[in-house]
C-alpha cells in the first residue's frame, strides 16, 4: 500500500523553501546550496516565484522540492 503524502500549504512552502535557503547560505557548497541556487536563478530570470521547484509536483501539491517534503514531513506532520 502506497503511502499519500499530504499537499503542502503555498505559504508554509514558501516558509520553507526560504528556510532551507538560509540554511544553506552559510555552506562553501552542497548539493541542496547547487539546488536552490538554480531554482531561485530560473525563478528570478523568469520574474515569477510559482517556477520554483517546490510548484513543479505533477499533482499540484506543491512537493515539487525534495529539500522541501523532507522539513515538512518531519516538522510540520501534525499540521491541520
Amino acid at each position: 500500500m502506497m503511502f499519500m503524502k499530504k499537499p503542502i500549504p503555498e505559504d508554509i512552502a514558501l516558509e520553507i523553501c526560504k528556510l532551507v535557503r538560509e540554511r544553506n547560505t552559510s555552506k562553501k557548497f552542497s548539493f541542496a546550496k547547487g539546488q536552490c541556487w538554480g531554482c531561485m536563478k530560473i525563478s528570478n530570470k523568469k520574474g515569477d516565484y510559482r517556477t520554483r521547484c517546490i510548484f513543479g509536483s505533477e499533482k499540484n501539491d506543491n512537493r515539487g522540492c525534495e529539500l522541501v517534503n523532507k522539513i515538512f514531513d518531519k516538522e510540520y506532520q501534525n499540521l491541520n
